[in-house]
């Protein structure tokens, strides 16, 4: 789960516990290891961290900020956020690739934020992305699923971890998002702006897991035609 935009850190605090995450999210460039409360401090005891490069427009840009992080945090884990404008904050995709081939050279273990594009995300894994991470709608529109058929896609080339991330609004994205077969899904402005922010991290929390069990479970089929659930034997009309 993402750490902005909560009210505050005993909301953020609680709302993380109450979803039971174990790997939690947060800007390099919101880090200040110099103050007595920052996130790193307040929750590095119970979570594990995946620092991302939210904010670069540029592939020196999110390089730089990478190796930062990494130095302040002492991780090779990074997820990596490369925009293409400031309005869309959509991925840029031919950034994206250069990119990570670029940080996987220096070892870090990349996650690789990206538009829920089949062929792009493929090529993402094959270069040797730790997972691909695409989006179902721009980020914090709450938007939820556009394209279920490229999410398809999606699963069925990539073979890998898949985590889908930005545009989730309801918890019944997240449940579809599961029964479709993915891995996990990234939190953060459908809990961290709601009216409720805990109680929408219990929801989220419980739509994973049903969205999960069910795909598990294994979905019926759909059919063109009604498929009866009680035989003609014995009917009232055969004596």
């Amino acid at each position: 789960m993402g750490t902005s935009l909560f009210p505050n850190h005993s909301v953020l605090e609680k709302a993380l516990e109450i979803s039971e995450t174990n790997l939690v999210t947060v800007s390099i460039r919101r880090i200040d290891l110099k103050s007595e409360v920052n996130i790193f401090n307040l929750l590095k005891k119970r979570y594990d961290f995946l620092p991302n490069t939210a904010g670069c427009f540029s592939s020196q840009e999110a390089i730089l900020t990478a190796e930062l992080g990494r130095e302040s945090l002492e991780t090779n884990f990074l997820k990596l956020e490369l925009i293409s404008d400031d309005e869309t904050l959509l991925p840029d995709s031919i950034e994206l690739l250069k990119t990570a081939k670029e940080l996987i050279k220096k070892k870090f273990k990349i996650f690789a934020y990206c538009c829920d594009d089949p062929v792009i995300c493929k090529k993402l894994e094959d270069i040797g992305c730790v997972a691909v991470m695409p989006l179902i709608s721009p980020i914090g529109s709450g938007l939820g699923i556009r394209n279920e058929h490229n999410l398809e896609l999606i699963r069925e080339f990539c073979k890998g971890v898949v985590i889908v991330d930005a545009g989730i609004g309801r918890p019944s994205d997240a449940t579809r998002i599961m029964e479709l077969g993915f891995d996990g899904v990234l939190l953060n402005s459908s809990v961290a702006r709601a009216m409720d922010p805990i109680n929408m991290a219990n929801a989220m929390k419980l739509a994973v897991k049903s969205g999960r069990i069910g795909f598990l479970s294994g979905v019926i089929e759909k059919n063109k035609y009604a498929i009866r659930s009680t035989e003609n034997k014995g009917k009232i009309s055969n004596f």
